[in-house]
C-alpha cells in the first residue's frame, strides 16, 4: 500500500485519524494518576512479632533467630536482616527482583508458622504478621493539631471523630496519631492494701476480666415475639468499677476501691508534640498504594475543611505536605518541556526559513505526545517526574522524522520542478524504509533498559516506553500528516524563492534571505576544512584520540552516585541524650532545639516530637525518655537550599550541651525507591556486643573525619542502663512461686496489665491494672510488690513480696541487637554533601582500612553500598547491548561488517562532551546519567549515518571517494545541525536544573547536551576520516585499488535520512 498516496488522497481521513488518537490521548491524560515517581516493587517481606517488656537479648535467642532459620529457605533468598528491640522482633526477608512477592509471601508466612512452634509457651507472645514491604506507605500529609488545651480530650476527639472523617476521603488508607494522652480507666492498686487483704495483682487482672464482660445469652420467645437476650456486663462508671467485689476479708467485704485508686485519666504520658512551641497532636495520613498523590491530598484538604467547621476550636498546622512537592515537580516538568519544544521549532524556523514548513514539522510535537499519553494509560503508568522527563528528552528527537520527509519533498520539487501534491507523494515514499530504519536505530537503544534488574529498571521502564512510543508516533506523523499537509500547505513559488530570492522580482532581501546566505557560506567554509582534514588524516585521528585520552583522568573525579538527592524542603533533627535520661531532660533540651529552629528565618514550621523519633516516614520508634526528633518545613520563598538551612542549624544546636544531634533531609526520592537519604553505610559485624559498642566508637570517630560525610551516626543506641531480678530459686520453690509468677508481678506493676476494655457511647478505652507511680518508683519500692501465691491441697492462699525471693542487680544491656544474614552487626551511616559519592566511600575504605580489627570482627559496607554496584553493571551491560544492537542493525542496513564501525566511532567522541559536562557542572555519573548516555549514543549513531550513507550512495553514482566525502558532507551538513541542534536546545531547560526535583533530570540532560555538543563537532570530521582510513585498509587487503562503496542498490538513497535545505 502506498502510504503517502493515500494520505494525500484521503487528507479527512487522515485527519480524523489522527484527531481520534489525539483526542484518546487527551481523555487519557485526564485521568492518569499523578504521582512523583513509578511505582516500584521492592522485593522484601517483614515479619513482626511482639512479646511485652522482653529484653532484647531474650527476643534475639528466642524470636528471632528461629524465625531466620525457617525463613533462609525461602526461593530466592538474597538477604535476612533483623532487629530485636525490648519487647519486639522484627525480620525482613529481601528477595532477588523478579520474585513472586505473592508465592514468596505465602511461603514466607508458612516457614513463620513452623518457626513458632519453637517459640516459648507463653500466651503474651503476640501473631507473627507477615507483609509486603511498600515504600509508597509513607505519609503524604502530617499535620500538628492543637487549639484544645486538654491533651486527653484533644487525642480522643482525633481518634473517635477526625480520624474516621479523613480515613473515609479517597484514596486514604490510614490516620496515624501521636502525642497527646490517651484516655485510659487507670487501676492504681495499692500494694500494702492488696497485701493485707491477701490478694495479688492477678487476682485483681482475673476479676477485673470475669466481671466486665458481655455475652450472648440466647433467644426468649413469648406468644407471637421473639426477644434476643443480652448479658450486659461492662462497666457503666467508674463508680460501678469501684464497687467490684474482690474476696471478704475478717467478714468484711472487700471491693476494687478499697484497694485500689480507680480513675478515668490517661495512660502516663511517656510522648510530648508540640507544633510551634504550643502543645499539639500528630497526624499523619498515608494514601492507598495506587492513589493519585495530589488527588488524594486534596480530598483530605477537603474532609480537614469540614471538620473545622464542625469544630471551630481545632487548628491544624501543615507540617508536611508531599502533594505540593508533587505537584510543582510536574506543573514545572510539564512547563520545562514546553519551553524545550518551543526552542526547537525555533531552531527548526531558523533552518527552515519558512513558517509554513515550521508549521508542519512543529505540528508532530504536540500529536506525538498528546498521543503518548493515550499508550501510557493503557499500560497502566503514572504521569510522574520520570514518564514526563522522558516526554521532554523526546522533544527534540519527535521533529526528526518530520524534518527528514519534508527536506526531502522539498528536494523533488526544487530539483524536479513537481507540483507539492506530487512531490508529497514520491518523496515521501522514496524514503519510506529508510525513515523506518532509522528511527528503529534510535529506538533500540532503549530497549536494554526494559531488561535491567533492580529499582534502575523498574524507574525506567516507563522512561523507555514512553520514549519509544512518542518516537513510533512521530514516525506515522512524518509519514501520514507531513506529505498530506505539504500537499495543502506548502506553496511551490516560496520554497523556490527561499534559494533564489532574486527571482521573487520585489528587491527586498529579508532574514530569511541573509540566513541562506549564510548558510551557504558555512558550507563552504565546512567543505574547505573538511578538505584539510583528509590531507592530514593521523592529525585529525590523533587529536581524536588525544581528546578522549584527556578526558579519560577526569572520570575518576566526576564521581558516582546512585541517583542526585533532591531538595523537598523538608529535613528532620534526631536528638539524643545519655541512655536512661528522663523525659523532663530530654524535653527541657528539646525546648532549646525548637527554639533554635524557629528563629530561623527561612523555616516554615517545627513539629516537635519529645520521647521517640518521629520521622517524615511515618514511623514512631518505641518511647524513649533520652529521645527527641523535629519536623521542619522550609518557606516556599526561601533562598538557601535545605542543605544549607542544615548546615547553619547543625552549628547552632553544637551549642546544646549534653546532646547529640542529626539533621537530615528528607529524600522523597530515596524514600520512595525503598532507601534513606543518599549516604555511605558501613556494617561492623561481630558476636560480642561490648566489642562491638567499642568499635563502633572508632568506626563513628573515623568516619566523622571524612571531607564531604556529615552526620554521622550509629542506627542502634548505646547500651541501656538495666535491673535484672535474681531469683532465689530455691527459696521460690519452697514458698510456692514461679519465675513466671514474678516477671508477670513486676511487668504489671511498672507498666500496667490490660484488664479489659471500658466501654461508652460506642467507643471503648483500655483498662489498666498498675502499681501507683509512687510506689514504684525506687527498689525499695519494687521490693514490697505483693505476690500472691495459690494455696495448695486446701490451705490458705498466701502473699509474699519479691524481696522476699529476688534481689535487684543492676547493669547495663543492649538497647537493640541487628543482624543480617544470621550475624550481629552495627550500621554507622553518614550523609554524603558537597561532594561525589564514590569519592566519599572511597576515603571511607581508606579511613577505615588503618583500623585494627580483632579477631572474629570485620566491618563492609552497607546493602545500599552493594545494591548501587549491582545496578551500575547492569547499567553498563546495557550500553554494552545497546552498541551491539545498534552494530547488528547497522550491518543489516549496509550489508556490511565494516561500515557499522564507521559509524560507532562517533560513541567515544561522545564520551569527551559528556564528561566533561557532567566536570563542570559539578554533577556525578548516576542512573539517570547513564540513561542519557543511552539516548546519546542513538542520536550520535544517526548523524554518523547521514554522513556515510550518502557517501556510500554517491560514490555508487561513480564518484570519487574523496570526492563523494567532500559533496557529501557539506550536503549533510544542515540536516545534522538541526537534528543536534533542535536535541540540545529541547533538553537544555532541563540540563539547567531549575525547579522542583530538577535535580533528577539534570544529569541526564547534561550528559545528552554534552555529548551532543562534542560527537556533533567530531563526527563532522573524524567519521569521514576513518572512512578513508578504513577504506585504504579494505584496498591493501584486496590488493586491488577497487572502492569499497557498496553496490548501488543497497542502503538507502540520499535522501533516506534528510535532503539538506539548498
Amino acid at each position: 500500500m502506498n502510504v503517502a498516496r493515500f494520505s494525500v488522497s484521503r487528507p479527512v481521513a487522515v485527519t480524523m485519524r489522527i484527531a481520534a488518537l489525539v483526542l484518546l490521548g487527551i481523555i487519557c491524560l485526564m485521568r492518569l494518576p499523578i504521582d512523583l515517581l513509578p511505582k516500584v516493587e521492592i522485593p522484601t517481606i517483614a515479619v513482626n512479632t511482639s512479646w511485652p517488656n522482653v529484653a532484647p537479648e531474650e527476643m534475639e535467642a528466642q524470636i528471632t533467630r528461629p524465625i531466620e532459620q525457617a525463613v533462609s529457605t525461602v526461593p530466592g533468598l538474597k538477604y535476612v536482616t533483623s532487629s530485636s528491640n525490648l519487647g519486639s522482633s522484627s525480620v525482613r526477608v529481601q528477595l532477588e527482583y523478579g520474585t513472586d512477592l505473592d508465592s514468596a509471601a505465602s511461603d514466607v508466612l508458612q516457614f513463620v508458622q513452623r518457626a513458632r512452634r519453637s517459640f516459648p509457651n507463653d500466651p503474651n507472645i503476640g501473631a507473627s504478621t507477615v507483609f509486603k514491604f511498600d515504600p509508597s506507605t509513607s505519609p503524604i500529609l502530617v499535620y500538628g493539631v492543637s487549639g484544645i488545651d486538654d491533651p486527653i480530650r484533644l487525642r480522643t476527639l482525633l481518634q473517635n471523630e477526625v480520624s474516621p472523617i479523613i480515613e473515609a476521603a479517597g484514596g486514604v488508607a490510614q490516620v496515624t496519631i501521636a502525642g497527646g494522652r490517651e484516655r485510659a480507666i487507670l487501676i492504681d492498686v495499692d500494694p500494702d492494701r492488696l497485701r493485707a487483704a491477701g490478694l495479688g495483682l492477678d487476682d485483681v487482672i482475673e476479676r477485673v476480666q470475669a466481671e466486665n464482660i458481655a455475652l450472648p445469652a440466647g433467644i426468649a420467645r413469648e406468644g407471637t415475639t421473639e426477644y434476643t437476650i443480652r448479658s450486659e456486663g461492662y462497666f457503666r462508671s467508674v463508680e460501678e468499677a469501684k464497687a467490684l467485689p474482690l474476696t471478704s476479708y475478717d467478714g468484711s467485704l472487700v471491693t476494687l476501691g478499697s484497694v485500689a485508686d480507680v480513675r478515668d485519666s490517661a495512660q502516663e504520658e511517656r510522648i510530648i508534640t508540640r507544633m510551634d512551641g504550643e502543645g499539639a497532636v500528630s497526624l499523619s495520613v498515608t494514601k492507598q498504594g495506587a492513589a493519585n498523590t495530589v488527588e488524594t491530598s486534596e480530598a483530605i484538604k477537603e474532609k480537614i475543611s469540614e471538620i473545622q467547621k464542625r469544630y471551630p476550636e481545632l487548628k491544624f498546622g501543615l507540617a508536611y505536605d508531599q502533594s505540593q512537592f508533587v505537584e510543582k515537580s510536574i506543573d514545572e516538568l510539564k512547563e520545562t518541556a514546553m519551553i524545550g519544544g518551543v526552542l526547537a521549532i525555533i531552531v527548526i524556523t531558523f533552518f527552515l526559513r519558512n513558517l509554513r514548513s515550521t508549521l508542519v514539522v512543529a505540528l508532530s510535537i504536540p500529536i506525538s505526545i498528546v498521543s503518548t499519553f493515550a499508550l501510557m494509560y493503557f499500560c497502566g503508568f503514572t504521569l510522574n517526574t520520570i514518564s514526563l522527563s522522558g516526554l521532554a528528552l523526546a522533544t527534540g528527537l519527535i521533529v526528526d522524522d518530520a524534518i527528514v520527509v519534508l527536506e526531502n519533498i522539498f528536494r523533488h520539487m526544487e530539483r524536479d520542478k513537481k507540483r507539492a501534491a506530487e512531490a508529497a507523494v514520491t518523496g515521501t515514499q522514496e524514503i519510506m524504509g529508510a525513515v523506518v530504519a532509522s528511527t528503529i536505530t534510535v529506538m533500540v537503544v532503549f530497549l536494554p533498559l526494559l531488561l535491567i534488574k533492580g529499582q534502575a529498571g523498574q524507574t525506567f521502564t516507563q522512561f523507555a516506553l514512553v520514549v519509544i512510543f512518542s518516537i513510533a508516533i512521530s514516525l506515522l506523523d512524518a509519514t501520514t500528516v507531513v506529505p498530506m499537509l505539504c500537499s495543502r500547505v506548502i506553496k511551490e513559488k516560496e520554497i523556490l524563492a527561499l534559494e533564489h530570492p532574486e527571482e521573487r522580482g520585489d528587491g527586498k532581501v529579508t532574514l530569511f534571505d541573509r540566513l541562506g546566505k549564510a548558510f551557504h557560506k558555512m558550507d563552504e567554509a565546512y567543505r574547505g576544512s573538511l578538505r584539510w582534514a583528509l590531507k592530514r588524516r593521523w592529525l585529525v585521528l590523533g587529536g581524536a584520540i588525544a581528546s578522549v585520552a584527556i578526558v579519560v583522568p577526569l572520570i575518576p573525579l566526576v564521581g558516582t552516585e546512585t541517583l542526585p538527592q533532591t531538595d523537598t524542603g523538608d529535613f528532620s533533627v534526631r536528638v539524643r541524650l545519655p541512655i536512661g535520661t528522663a523525659l523532663s531532660v530530654t524535653k527541657d533540651r528539646m525546648d532549646r532545639v525548637e527554639k533554635i529552629l524557629l528563629a530561623d528565618k527561612e523555616v516554615q514550621t517545627v513539629l516537635v516530637a519529645i520521647g521517640t523519633n518521629l520521622s517524615i516516614r511515618g514511623t514512631t520508634g518505641q518511647a524513649s525518655s533520652y529521645q527527641g526528633s523535629a519536623t521542619v518545613r522550609l518557606k516556599a520563598d526561601r533562598k538557601s537550599r535545605t542543605e544549607d538551612v542544615i548546615k547553619r542549624v547543625q552549628k547552632s544546636l553544637a551549642s546544646i550541651p549534653g546532646i547529640r544531634a542529626t539533621a537530615t533531609p528528607y529524600d522523597l526520592v530515596a524514600n520512595i525507591l525503598g532507601g534513606q537519604n543518599q549516604g555511605v553505610e558501613v556494617n561492623i559485624f561481630g558476636q560480642d556486643l561490648a566489642l562491638l559498642g567499642d568499635l563502633t566508637k572508632k568506626v563513628r570517630e573515623a568516619m566523622a573525619d571524612v571531607p564531604g560525610l556529615d552526620g554521622v551516626d550509629q542506627a542502634a543506641d548505646d547500651a541501656a542502663p538495666q535491673i535484672s531480678w535474681k531469683v532465689d530459686r530455691e527459696k521460690a520453690r519452697l514458698l510456692g512461686v514461679s519465675y513466671r509468677d514474678l516477671a508477670s508481678a513486676v511487668g504489671t506493676a511498672t507498666n500496667g496489665q490490660l484488664a479489659g476494655y471500658y466501654q461508652e457511647a460506642g467507643y471503648q478505652y483500655p483498662i489498666y491494672v498498675q502499681s501507683p507511680v509512687d510506689r514504684r518508683r525506687t527498689l525499695d519500692d519494687l521490693k514490697q510488690l505483693p505476690i500472691n501465691i495459690s494455696g495448695t491441697n486446701g490451705g490458705a492462699a498466701r502473699t509474699i513480696t519479691l524481696g522476699q525471693v529476688a534481689q535487684p542487680v543492676v547493669g547495663v544491656g543492649p538497647s537493640q541487637i541487628d543482624r543480617l544474614n544470621r550475624q550481629r552487626y552495627v550500621s554507622v551511616s553518614g550523609r554524603v554533601t558537597d561532594r561525589a559519592e564514590s569519592d566519599v566511600q572511597n576515603d571511607v575504605r581508606v579511613a577505615l582500612n588503618k583500623l585494627e580489627f580483632p579477631n572474629g570482627t570485620y566491618w563492609d559496607f552497607g546493602v545500599r553500598q552493594k545494591q548501587k554496584a549491582e545496578e551500575f553493571s547492569g547499567l553498563g551491560v546495557s550500553v554494552f547491548l545497546a552498541i551491539a544492537l545498534i552494530y547488528m542493525l547497522l550491518a543489516s542496513q549496509f550489508e556490511s561488517f565494516v561500515y557499522p564501525l564507521i559509524v560507532l566511532c562517533s560513541v567515544p567522541l561522545a564520551i569527551i562532551g559528556v564528561v566533561l559536562a557532567l566536570f563542570l557542572t559539578d554533577r556525578s555519573f548516576g542512573l539517570t546519567a547513564f540513561v542519557g548516555i543511552l539516548m546519546l549514543i542513538g542520536i550520535a549513531v544517526k548523524n554518523g549515518i547521514l554522513l556515510v550513507d550518502y557517501t556510500n550512495h554517491l560514490r555508487g553514482e561513480g564518484q570519487k571517494r574523496d570526492e563523494a566525502i567532500l559533496n557529501a558532507g557539506p550536503t549533510r551538513l544542515r540536516p545534522i545541525l538541526m537534528t543536534s541542534l533542535c536535541a540540545i536546545f529541547g533538553m537544555l531547560p532541563l540540563a539547567l536544573g531549575i525547579g522542583a526535583s530538577s535535580e533528577l533530570q539534570a544529569p541526564l540532560a547534561t550528559a545528552v547536551v554534552g555529548g551532543l555538543f562534542s560527537s556533533t563537532f567530531m563526527t563532522l570530521y573524524v567519521v569521514p576520516v576513518v572512512y578513508t582510513m578504513f577504506d585504504d585498509l579494505a584496498r591493501r587487503f584486496r590488493k586491488d585499488e577497487r572502492d569499497l562503496a557498496p553496490p548501488k542498490d543497497i542502503g538507502p538513497t540520499p535522501e533516506a535520512v534528510g535532503a539538506s535545505v539548498r
